[in-house]
């Protein structure tokens, strides 16, 4: 289990850039945070380490500055202008830093006593990462349906001639006579994609703290401004 801490961020795209040597490198550029610490748990109090944090806030709605005046102290305030988020995530953001209720929150586990170097209300930006190091990247991949065997699985196609009718996109046999049922695990069709995965050991190309962008080199999982979670990698560190 990963226990660095990382950011929340949206996938922008891929793109490509060039190294000291002149050769084409492909990077995916991530807008990371700046996030913001909701909430710290620690071993004592809640069994484990962990952090909450949150990315992106909540658009405010168009509500006339005399409403806003008019009401009466800054949760009032928050419940008026953040009415399209619930009131326990506008509640829970006031209690951790009086912010505004974010779209994606997420709970890092943390090594035991690392949560000392967090507190709620914290900004979390890209300054824990460093160029020409490792990061581990989380997002959820596109969905594709129900889908067949062949693009599921990349199985062949069947003969087209010779008395195939038919059966030129299916699996084929399922099993045997024993052990007499499907075996676990058994490739066939079904849900393709929208899945959680976890792409490793992706090296920071280029950090841009300006725009709260990083570049890594290779591809992430996900569609276009989907939501994915950066850590410090797990098992590969900084080139010498």
């Amino acid at each position: 289990m990963n226990t660095n801490p990382g950011l929340l961020g949206r996938k922008l795209g891929m793109t490509q850039i060039h190294d000291e040597a002149g050769q084409v490198v492909p990077v995916t550029a991530i807008e990371a945070g700046p996030c913001t610490v909701m909430q710290v748990k620690t071993k004592e109090r809640d069994g484990y380490a962990a952090i909450q944090i949150g990315f992106e806030d909540v658009p405010a709605r168009n509500v006339p500055d005399e409403l806003v005046k008019k009401a009466q102290g800054k949760y009032a305030r928050q419940q008026l202008l953040y009415g399209r988020a619930t009131k326990p995530a506008i509640g829970h953001a006031f209690a951790a830093a009086e912010s505004p209720p974010k779209r994606m929150l997420r709970e890092l586990r943390l090594q035991d006593g690392q949560e000392s170097e967090f507190e709620a209300g914290q900004e979390l930006d890209l300054s824990m990462f460093e160029q020409g190091g490792y990061v581990d990247v989380a997002g959820t991949s596109k969905g594709r349906g129900f889908a067949g065997v062949i693009k599921r699985h990349g199985f062949a196609l069947f003969l087209a001639t010779h008395g195939t009718h038919e059966w030129r996109r299916h699996g084929g046999s399922i099993g045997c006579r024993k052990p007499m049922h499907v075996r676990k695990g058994q490739r066939m069709a079904g849900q393709y994609g929208n899945k959680r995965i976890t792409v490793q050991n992706l090296e920071v190309a280029a950090l841009m703290p300006e725009q709260n962008v990083v570049l890594v080199r290779g591809a992430i999982p996900g569609p276009n401004g989907g939501f994915v979670m950066i850590r410090k990698a797990i098992k590969k560190k900084k080139k010498d």
